[in-house]
């Protein structure tokens, strides 16, 4: 039996995609979910609670295809410059968070995109820790900079290449290339920066001097 909860999560993203986020109401979801008001408000007391779902559930469609990628990367610090590569590529092209995010908006919906952005920076920081964790535990990781400020310019670095894309003309292998040259030495104390080479590498193609 489906999730009652999912199913309201359901009707609001076809709202949003009908009538766009700023010309959606409570009582549209309500009315596409065909349950009551009082039902839905069981689940989501304001519209900032479905908005923030909704990210969320955007969230975990992208790591589940993000899995993939990162998964024959046997190296941490190849796989905190994916996630960033991935992350900042996925906001643009994603239809779903496009739809949320467009305008015009009243206060009260800036209030509930902030609520779903901040939902999904918390998403993000998580993501992000699981590489660092582990270059902390094989002794790779800077100790000369503050773990919360390190994830905080990971997070802006991110923000930074949404609103800034890399020109078009450069391919996919050297956006990666181009991030990992600023992004590992930042993050990994010198000569400690790539572990290993992974044979399907797609961030490291030549050997690193260090």
């Amino acid at each position: 039996m489906a999730n009652p909860q999912q199913l309201l999560v359901d009707a609001a993203e076809r709202c949003f995609e009908q009538r766009g986020v700023a010309g959606t109401t409570m009582s549209h979801i309500a009315g596409e979910a065909g349950v009551s008001r009082t039902t839905l408000y069981k689940y989501f007391a304001v519209m900032e609670d479905v908005l923030r779902a909704v990210f969320i559930r955007e969230f975990d469609r992208f790591e589940q295809r993000l899995g993939p990628r990162l998964a024959p990367l046997e190296d941490a610090a190849e796989r905190l410059v994916e996630i960033v590569v991935a992350t900042a590529e996925n906001v643009p092209d994603n239809a779903g968070l496009a739809r949320l995010v467009e305008g015009p908006r009243s206060r009260t919906e800036n209030m509930a995109l902030a609520a779903g952005r901040k939902a999904l920076n918390q998403r993000v920081k998580s993501m992000i820790s699981g590489p660092l964790d582990e270059l902390a535990a094989e002794g790779r990781l800077r100790d000369d900079m503050e773990r919360e400020a390190l994830i905080e310019w990971i997070r802006r670095l991110v923000d930074s290449l949404v609103v800034l894309p890399q020109p078009a003309r450069r391919s996919a292998a050297a956006r990666r290339r181009f991030v990992a040259d600023f992004l590992i030495p930042s993050v990994c104390a010198p000569g400690n920066r790539i572990r290993r080479a992974s044979t399907t590498s797609r961030i490291n193609p030549r050997k690193e001097v260090v």
